[in-house]
């Protein structure tokens, strides 16, 4: 039930970001989304269920960009890794830190597509495609909204959880 709840709201996310965010113009700077889902991952749920769920995601993603294949797989894997590695070191579940490992996601992200892009056509105009602004504002977006995103997130899997017992309680015990 873990892998419906994080697939069914990973697809929903993929589906907000593909037809509504693009058509709000509010939106239009706003990083992706799932990086708040596996940053959730990596802070509170164990590896194995986490790189099952990151591996669909980032096929899913993967997919319906036209970018060179592999480069959300293995963004959300080098993002899940350093968060698990992070954590050994600071407590990243603080409310000060928790924006800034959801910005820190948003460059990681950016710094591969930036790989991508320039492996894809290593011309100036690539480079040049790749503006600040439109970096800066995700990053804002990710500082201000990403811990209320995270506290959402696990607000609904408590909520899941809790429901998925009482449902299975009932048929145990009725």
């Amino acid at each position: 039930m873990v892998y419906f709840f994080h697939i069914a709201i990973g697809v929903s996310v993929l589906l907000l970001q593909t037809t509504i965010l693009p058509n709000a113009g509010l939106f239009i700077n706003c990083y992706d989304l799932l990086i708040v889902q596996i940053v959730f991952l990596g802070l509170y749920r164990s590896v194995r269920e986490s790189v099952i769920i990151i591996c669909l995601l980032g096929i899913a993603v993967d997919s319906l960009t036209g970018g060179p294949y592999g480069v959300y797989l293995t963004t959300y894997f080098w993002l899940f890794l350093s968060v698990r590695w992070a954590l050994v070191y600071l407590r990243l579940s603080d409310t000060i830190i928790l924006p800034f490992v959801v910005a820190y996601g948003v460059l990681i992200e950016n710094l591969f597509h930036f790989i991508g892009a320039i492996s894809m056509n290593p011309s100036s105009a690539t480079i040049a495609q790749m503006s600040v602004r439109p970096i800066v504002m995700e990053l804002l977006w990710a500082i201000f909204t990403g811990p209320v995103l995270l506290a959402l997130l696990s607000l609904l899997y408590r909520k899941s959880k809790t429901a998925i017992r009482r449902v299975i309680m009932a048929r145990y015990n009725g």
